[in-house]
């Protein structure tokens, strides 16, 4: 299996599981393969498969970032059969392909719900210092360059954890200090006000 964050990603093996946020118990795990070891051999040799349990159940030829969707899409369409509940909001990656295609299933159009997605907040963060890195990083020609520019990059390159730091303790403080709708404004404000 070959995965990388924001890269390459070719595995023929996928798996995505469902957990209750209140409960921590898994809900649903949904594993997806592309591949058969015996079904392979038999083509190989030119032979039809000997009876066996064969777990290859998704397509060779489709996208492999798809494996996880259809998984988690599946666990959504299948939590009133398997339990009863109704699975209003999704806690995502920031991968919106996951999001995507539950909204493309439409799991409780019945009972006229919509999921709704909230981000992570491990992956919030990986993904604000991921973006700090790049400006970090980021050259210009020299015509192009104000002064001062390679010293604030400098700046952002060593400031990396501390903002994400101040980040977090931010966050903390207005989670105790405020109430639910005015938490996400104010933080986003903090944020953008950081020197």
């Amino acid at each position: 299996m070959k995965r990388s964050y924001g890269n390459a990603y070719d595995s023929l093996a996928g798996i995505g599981a469902v957990i209750g946020y209140r409960t921590g118990k898994v809900l649903f795990v949904g594993i997806r393969n592309k591949y058969c070891t015996i079904c392979d051999m038999a083509e190989r040799n030119g032979c039809e498969p000997r009876a066996h349990k064969c777990y290859k159940n998704f397509d060779r030829n489709a996208s492999s970032t798809r494996m996880e969707s259809d998984a988690i899409a599946e666990g959504f369409n299948d939590s009133l059969k398997m339990h009863g509940l109704i699975y209003k909001t999704i806690i995502a990656d920031g991968d919106s392909n996951v999001y995507k295609c539950i909204l493309h299933n439409n799991p409780y159009s019945e009972q006229m719900v919509v999921v709704k997605k909230i981000e992570c907040t491990n992956h919030l963060l990986r993904n604000l210092c991921k973006k700090l890195k790049i400006v970090a990083e980021t050259t210009r020609p020299k015509t192009q360059r104000k002064r001062g520019f390679i010293e604030m990059r400098n700046v952002v390159k060593k400031s990396i954890l501390k903002i994400r730091k101040e980040v977090i303790r931010i966050a903390s403080v207005r989670n105790e200090e405020m109430q639910p709708h005015y938490k996400a404004t104010e933080l986003r404000k903090d944020i953008l006000e950081y020197p």
